[in-house]
């Protein structure tokens, strides 16, 4: 499940992207249609949908996903999180100075510092790209210090990664993919 920014472009798939640069077998159901093999049936389908689920979240969606994440640990097999925050507040003065005094009125907090404390077996993999224009690093590397899952938790940095473009970044698949081979993947 990818969760996006806002400003992300929707024309750009991740999931093809990913399959594609990763080298990782697509295992999207297709529920006995297309390259499935038999008939259709409502136990093929109960089969086909047990499949393992990596949540994926940049910037804002990365901090929907560790909240989703922190909510529903025993359903999610891996967590991604990319240049993301932790918290509004936090970040407020960063974008706005003026505003450092007045961050007690954000009505919008997303706390990932502390659902990211709650995460106790999912794996994760933070992708931070150290020029990051809106979202300082140091709130990825403070993130990644206060999560503890006893599942492992993995750094990649890209050091031209921008906010938007660390997913153009040389080696961003491959090292998503070499986390879900080591973590999701482990019986194929």
């Amino acid at each position: 499940m990818y969760i996006y920014t806002v400003s992300t472009m929707i024309c750009i798939s991740l999931a093809l992207n990913f399959f594609f640069h990763a080298n990782i077998n697509d295992n999207n159901t297709s529920f006995s249609y297309g390259r499935s093999e038999g008939t259709p049936s409502e136990k093929g389908l109960r089969i086909d949908a047990q499949v393992k689920l990596i949540i994926y979240g940049q910037s804002l969606g990365g901090a929907v996903a560790i909240d989703l994440v922190s909510k529903n640990e025993e359903q999610v097999d891996a967590l991604i999180i990319e240049n993301t925050f932790l918290s509004v507040p936090k970040l407020v003065p960063h974008l706005v100075p003026q505003l450092r005094y007045l961050t007690f009125l954000c009505i919008q907090i997303w706390p990932s510092d502390k659902s990211i404390k709650k995460i106790k077996q999912t794996p994760i993999l933070f992708l931070s790209g150290t020029k990051d224009e809106i979202i300082p690093q140091q709130h990825m590397k403070s993130l990644y210090e206060l999560a503890q899952p006893r599942g492992g938790k993995e750094w990649k940095e890209f050091s031209n990664g921008m906010h938007n473009d660390t997913i153009l970044q040389p080696g961003y698949f491959q090292n998503i993919g070499w986390f879900i081979k080591r973590n999701v993947c482990l019986d194929e």
